[in-house]
């Protein structure tokens, strides 16, 4: 396999050789950022504010983002405000993203670029907790891709992640192996809403939040934010 490799790398252009440095250099940043990046999850369900996130990609590159959405609620799980922006991207838009959320390159052509529009997200976001499906992995990673692409500080909030409470929470037998938003929402009987959109999954993401934050209050007891400087679980 090493001989295969190497003759393979030698067969190379000069070209192709520093897109593979690029892609290798890239691969072992993202597992490092992904590690301090996991180091801020709140692991249990907690009652505290929130700011509840989510993305909607182009399609062909990690970090080409198209919309940024986001829901501020209370501790009580009121809706406080809300946050959203479509964005231009770098690429054309893949088709299926175009099928599957009704963004189209017209929606886009003149919004502003992803430079221009991170400062907001972040005042929005603010030092709260953020919530969203899978963001441990997915949406904050990659605002970090982009952040490291354009030069910025990195995105690394305290965060909870509502595929990975699921996970812990919720057996392999009772969830059918399925821990996608719309699965985990009829776990619970819940419709999920037919609109694949930023703010509609920041809405469902809250509301499968809310149910395994019932799940863990039956279980083990209702769980508080402790006060500030205070280490979370």
């Amino acid at each position: 396999m090493g001989s295969a490799r190497r003759s393979a790398r030698k067969a190379m252009t000069p070209a192709q050789l520093r897109m593979e440095r690029r892609k290798l250099q890239t691969k072992l940043w993202r597992r490092r950022i992904q590690k301090d990046v996991d180091k801020r999850e709140v692991r249990i369900p907690v009652h505290c504010p929130l700011v509840v996130f989510d993305l909607e990609m182009a399609g062909y590159v990690v970090d080409d983002i198209t919309e940024i959405c986001a829901v501020r609620v209370d501790a009580a799980g009121r809706t406080l405000a809300e946050y959203q922006q479509l964005i231009k991207p770098r690429s054309r838009l893949n088709k299926r993203v175009i099928r599957m959320t009704g963004i189209t390159q017209e929606m886009l052509a003149d919004k502003p670029a992803l430079e221009d529009v991170l400062d907001d997200f972040f005042r929005f976001v603010g030092r709260d907790i953020v919530l969203g499906h899978d963001i441990g992995y997915n949406d904050i990673m990659n605002i970090n891709l982009a952040c490291r692409r354009l030069g910025r500080t990195l995105f690394k909030p305290r965060f909870l992640d509502t595929s990975r409470l699921a996970k812990r929470l919720l057996t392999q037998e009772e969830t059918g192996g399925r821990y996608g938003l719309d699965a985990l929402l009829n776990h619970y009987g819940e419709h999920p809403d037919a609109e694949h959109r930023a703010m509609a999954d920041c809405y469902s993401a809250l509301k499968l939040y809310r149910h395994l934050l019932a799940d863990y209050d039956g279980r083990y007891g209702k769980m508080v934010l402790p006060s500030a400087g205070r280490p979370l679980p």
